[in-house]
């Protein structure tokens, strides 16, 4: 591989990967509000104006928030603005203070949350401003979870910076590559150079396992993994849908994110680790593995969008597992690319409703889609090409795929969220325990 490839996609993979607290939509939502009230330096908050992303206004409801049992978007912007440090990034509420979260519960009523219905472009959007007795303080995040582009006090700016372009769809560098290129990033790397995917492994399963022994979220890991004796694929269902339902539910630890998303890198990364166990492989194996699902996987993410009308957390986590599989098994790169082939039909076009618990479920289906594939893949069987929604390629079905999501199901996802933000409307802010019993 030549040695400008091979620097850039390693420089991909450290900048999407990386760890989050909590969910990343929510926290988003967290970050930008510290920012906005660090950027005023104290006071009495008498008023939250939030305008957001028509997709991330209606879409971060249903989870729970490192340090608080509370749900909601405006409880993000009160959490975010009272117990939040900006200088943590995604890690933003580390340090929750039993105290502010409470307080935190009364901030939640002064914030107004305003959707961007005509906004065009797709993508995370957060323009928040806190006014306070002492002044008004203001932040602006695009693009990315932890992408400040403004922060200012009474109107003077103190932060100033460029939109990230790789995160813009159109641009992203990652649009350069194929799955040929991640495959032989997987086979090529120095083994220093992946420690990253280490890391990965070990916090997501530190997920998976503190659901899986407490029994936390609604169940559906640690059920899975109680049934899985001898059965790896519900093992890794297991795994995928238990680290899910840790950071939905609001466990204290953090997840190693995969294109700004915790789920998708929960789950391209958890059905591999699995796998490995059961096969008794070293490390060096499943980091490789992993290193080849999470290229696959933000290539998706690059394409469809990072606000998507489909649920990337299946999507594209089932196709990094799919290839990422067939190379922890000894597959050659013919038979990645089939896997592939063989997963998109099953969870092209799956529509995201938000996170919540549910995506558990969505992430072990995909999951148990995507090892099918592989072990088909690697039995010499495969789909005919140009049929239905698979072009000539795997890389070409990506691209379709991308361009539907993009495209033709944008409308239709602004139609279900503005049907979401009305519903909303019915339910007072509540516990991650009540919502639970509705």
């Amino acid at each position: 591989m030549e040695k400008e490839t091979y620097q850039e996609l390693l420089s991909i993979l450290h900048k999407e990967v990386k760890p989050a607290l909590g969910c990343t939509g929510p926290i988003g939502i967290c970050y930008g509000a510290a920012e906005a009230y660090d950027a005023v330096r104290g006071g009495k908050i008498k008023k939250i104006t939030a305008k957001v992303d028509w997709g991330f206004g209606c879409k971060i409801d249903d989870v729970a928030f490192p340090g608080s049992e509370m749900l909601g978007a405006e409880m993000a912007v009160a959490l975010g603005a009272l117990c939040g440090d900006p200088k943590q990034g995604l890690e933003v509420l580390k340090d929750v203070d039993p105290e502010m979260e409470v307080k935190a519960r009364e901030v939640a009523e002064l914030v107004e949350m305003i959707p961007q219905w005509d906004r065009k472009a797709l993508g995370f959007f957060l323009d928040v401003a806190i006014e306070t007795d002492i002044g008004t303080g203001r932040a602006v995040v695009m693009e990315r979870s932890d992408g400040l582009v403004l922060k200012e006090r009474d109107g003077v700016a103190l932060e100033e910076h460029e939109a990230d372009p790789s995160a813009q769809t159109a641009s992203a560098p990652i649009l350069k590559y194929g799955i040929a290129d991640f495959y032989e990033f997987a086979k090529t790397a120095e083994e220093e150079d992946l420690a990253l995917m280490a890391e990965a492994a070990l916090k997501n399963k530190t997920l998976a396992m503190e659901t899986i022994n407490r029994r936390l979220g609604a169940g559906i890991g640690a059920v899975l993994y109680e049934t899985a004796e001898g059965n790896t694929k519900q093992k890794a269902k297991a795994y995928a849908a238990a680290g899910c339902e840790a950071r939905m539910s609001g466990v204290n630890y953090p997840a190693m994110t995969c294109g700004n998303k915790g789920n998708v890198g929960i789950a391209a990364s958890m059905p591999l680790a699995a796998l490995s166990e059961d096969l008794k492989l070293p490390e060096s194996e499943l980091v490789r593995a992993s290193a080849f699902s999470y290229l696959t996987a933000i290539s998706v993410i690059s394409r469809l969008g990072k606000s998507p009308a489909m649920c990337s957390c299946e999507v594209a986590a089932s196709l990094g597992v799919a290839a990422g599989s067939v190379f922890l098994q000894g597959g050659s790169l013919e038979m990645a690319e089939t896997a592939i082939q063989m997963t998109i039909p099953n969870i092209f076009g799956v529509v995201c409703d938000g996170a919540k618990l549910a995506c558990a479920m969505r992430i072990s289906s995909g999951t148990g889609v995507a090892l099918e594939a592989a072990d088909l893949a690697l039995k010499g069987v495969r789909l005919a090409n140009n049929q239905g929604v698979l072009a000539e390629n795997a890389d070409k079905s990506i691209d379709l795929m991308g361009h539907t999501s993009l495209y033709a199901m944008v409308d239709s996802d602004r139609e279900l969220c503005r049907q979401l933000f009305e519903k909303r409307n019915i339910f007072p802010l509540m516990t991650f325990e009540e919502r639970q019993k509705q």
